[in-house]
């Protein structure tokens, strides 16, 4: 079928974030045999006026996306985050095409007053809401008329194409890339965490001090880190990670997590190391960084946990089974958490 995918894409960034969510997802469906057209609503924006502003190219991305299912005719508009995008737009959209579905995905933390106050200004209009996060935070946009749904972090297998599992001459110990920005109790952590395993060979980028890394040089470190960490700004959430879990696991990288509320759907404890606290993080990742075969086992065990199961054909094809009401080809591990 036809799809229109008003996703981020990031053109104008030249690359950067190769490996968001936007471009796995996209890509998920067009191996699916779908033709999906990018609406990259932000690069619309900006480059709608003279001054690059998102702001002040709201009204003319809002048009361009109206003219856009004009000219193609979607069987169905997917949108991410689309915070530019309007109801009214949504709504002029179906009208034009009334049998037109309407679905929205989100891999943001779905408890920040903004991303609610965005999500719930498109809920009217929607088919289908798709969160990267499962249980009472994801049911509080369940309408009458509207369905919500979890979906996992997603893998590409040609983006984490990493097989860390393979090699013994990995020059990282233990890696973590996330920011700690105005977030003192995740820095306080991050600094006892640095300071207790100084003696390893460990990189932390965007915290405590150390600038983000983007691109190849993104996933070029991926490809050198024996260990890593998958720690989120809340680990208290049903179901709620960062894509952190999926690039860590997905390049096979032994991955520590701690214990996210009903996880094991995803990961069993042969597949991942979970821990407790951060003393119990200290000792596992002392121990796994020096018991390589065993560490290297886990994360053989992950690696094909995540490209097995949490793909991006698979997710996209459980996505689009969901919004037109189909049986579903499989026994997707998340299937329940849909309401």
């Amino acid at each position: 079928m036809k799809i229109v995918h008003v996703a981020n894409y990031n053109y104008l960034k030249d690359g950067q974030s190769y490996y968001a969510t936007d471009y796995k997802i996209h890509q998920g469906l067009v191996r699916n045999g779908h033709f999906v057209y990018p609406f990259s609503y932000r690069d619309t924006a900006r480059c709608a006026n003279i001054f690059g502003s998102k702001k002040w190219g709201v009204g003319k991305t809002n048009k361009r996306l109206i003219e856009t299912c004009r000219n193609i005719r979607p069987d169905l508009l997917l949108m991410a985050h689309a915070e530019l995008i309007t109801l009214e737009t949504l709504r002029e959209i179906r009208k034009m095409l009334p049998s037109i579905k309407i679905a929205m995905w989100f891999v943001d933390p779905l408890w920040l007053n903004h991303h609610i106050t965005n999500i719930n200004s498109k809920l009217p209009a929607l088919d289908l809401f798709f969160a990267t996060t499962g249980g009472e935070l994801l049911r509080q946009f369940k309408l009458p008329d509207n369905r919500v749904a979890y979906i996992p972090n997603i893998v590409d297998a040609s983006i984490e194409s990493h097989k860390n599992y393979e090699r013994e001459d990995l020059p990282i110990d233990f890696l973590f890339c996330g920011r700690d920005h105005k977030e003192p109790i995740r820095q306080a952590f991050l600094s006892t965490l640095s300071e207790q395993l100084s003696g390893l060979n460990t990189r932390f980028a965007g915290c405590l001090g150390n600038p983000l890394i983007f691109g190849h040089n993104y996933t070029d470190t991926l490809g050198k880190a024996k260990t890593g960490l998958s720690y989120n700004r809340r680990n208290d959430v049903s179901l709620y990670m960062s894509d952190r879990i999926a690039q860590l696991t997905g390049n096979g990288i032994l991955t520590f997590t701690p214990r996210i509320p009903s996880m094991e759907i995803l990961y069993t404890e042969d597949e991942v190391v979970y821990f407790d606290n951060i003393k119990d993080l200290i000792t596992k990742a002392t121990h796994f960084i020096s018991a390589d075969d065993e560490g290297r086992e886990i994360a053989y065990r992950g690696w094909k946990k995540t490209h097995n199961s949490f793909n991006n054909i698979r997710v996209t094809r459980f996505i689009v089974e969901t919004i037109f009401n189909q049986a579903y080809s499989e026994p997707y591990e998340w299937r329940n958490e849909l309401y």
